[in-house]
């Protein structure tokens, strides 16, 4: 055994780990942690460097829950705390936090961190979410009960609801809007428009319905049938373990009207970033703070998004973007317009988005305010045994 602290992260996928938490997970092993992953196997995690930290691969599951696959993934989460003994657990996203708190608890970790990058489809509009939003809440309010934790919201609403709806403690609650860029990465790129290049609109993310597909197609008709010229373009792919996803037929079907391109899943997010003219959210739901619009800041770009929690916490409306009623297709047709038809205003937003990315969504920013998290629970020591 070392003298370090032992940190476990319990991630969803492995394209959530390598995308969005890499380099904080690096960080934190520099700054002296022994930082083990629990993720599901994936080949692409295969010679990736991991900055130190020592992987443990859970079951993968998505979708609807099935009790066999769940009690699987729970058991699995259990077995490697246990093997791993972490003085903190830092849980991210939905399933990781209810399995791996409800284990924390149980096992009396020392102090855990839990990210709610988003409430997901749980507290959704859907019938199916309502009925299941009851025992999701249940189970967060005994997670978030750990005596020892710290709950990482990316939005103030997402922490208001929690606290009102009484799942945690004020005190407990920390807001870090987005979890940090490698700026030089994503460096600035302004557009280059010219008369003779059509101007690109993307979606880009999981083409899921509350994510607002149907509103970009139908923003993209209005905007065709009054002539302008442009190209829009959904760039991801279905989901089908999501109840929520956008079925490959009505895809397919809006492609054949001419309305949208569909681009599909791509491993080039840069380079499809830069070569857009406009990044284009228009979700409906909670998000926590959308990663694809901090890029697009980050690179330069102007975004148009809707009023919901998350999305105006990135982009500052009439500053880098504009930001239009949730569900209002002619409102986000004519927040376009007015991009689509000046560019030298595209040019302008996005140079003060990549001004707002560079203050307030740096890795290293994000690092260490989660370094400061960790260092306010690191009171407690390690237990001599853990409750099996």
């Amino acid at each position: 055994m070392t003298g370090r602290k032992r940190l476990l992260y319990l991630c969803p996928v492995a394209m959530n780990l390598t995308g969005h938490w890499i380099e904080r997970i690096r960080i934190a092993a520099r700054q002296g942690y022994e930082v083990h992953i629990a993720v599901p196997d994936d080949p692409g995690l295969e010679g990736f460097d991991l900055g130190g930290a020592t992987r443990h691969a859970l079951p993968l599951r998505r979708g609807l829950p099935s009790p066999r696959a769940e009690l699987a993934y729970f058991m699995a989460i259990r077995s490697v705390i246990r093997k791993v003994r972490p003085d903190i657990l830092h849980a991210i996203t939905i399933r990781p936090v209810i399995y791996g708190g409800i284990a924390a608890r149980l096992m009396k970790v020392p102090a855990a961190v839990f990210s709610v990058t988003g409430l997901g489809f749980m507290f959704g509009e859907a019938r199916l979410a309502r009925l299941m939003r009851p025992c999701g809440e249940a189970a967060y309010r005994f997670v978030l009960h750990h005596p020892n934790c710290r709950v990482i919201f990316e939005n103030p609403d997402d922490a208001d609801l929690f606290v009102a709806e009484r799942l945690v403690s004020r005190e407990k609650t920390r807001v870090f809007i987005g979890g940090g860029i490698d700026l030089e990465l994503y460096g600035y790129v302004p557009e280059q428009p010219t008369q003779e290049a059509e101007p690109i609109i993307i979606l880009p993310g999981r083409l899921l319905i509350e994510k607002g597909g149907g509103e970009f197609v139908e923003a993209a008709k209005i905007l065709k049938n009054q002539g302008k010229i442009a190209r829009f373009a959904l760039v991801g792919d279905i989901d089908p373990g999501n109840p929520g996803t956008l079925s490959r037929d009505q895809i397919e079907a809006w492609v054949r009207e001419g309305a949208v391109e569909w681009w599909g899943w791509r491993n080039d997010m840069l380079e499809v970033i830069r070569q857009s003219s406009i990044v284009c959210l228009p979700t409906n739901y909670r998000e926590g703070a959308p990663r694809s619009l901090i890029e697009a800041a980050a690179i330069g770009r102007v975004s148009v998004t809707t009023d919901a929690p998350g999305c105006r916490d990135v982009v500052m409306d009439q500053q880098t973007g504009f930001i239009v009623p949730m569900r209002d297709p002619q409102a986000l047709a004519e927040a376009l317009d007015k991009l689509i038809s000046n560019p030298s205003l595209r040019l302008r937003m996005g140079e003060a988005a990549r001004h707002y990315a560079e203050a307030h969504f740096s890795t290293e920013l994000a690092a260490q305010r989660l370094l400061s998290v960790y260092a306010e629970l690191s009171g407690p020591a390690l237990p001599s045994h853990y409750r099996i």
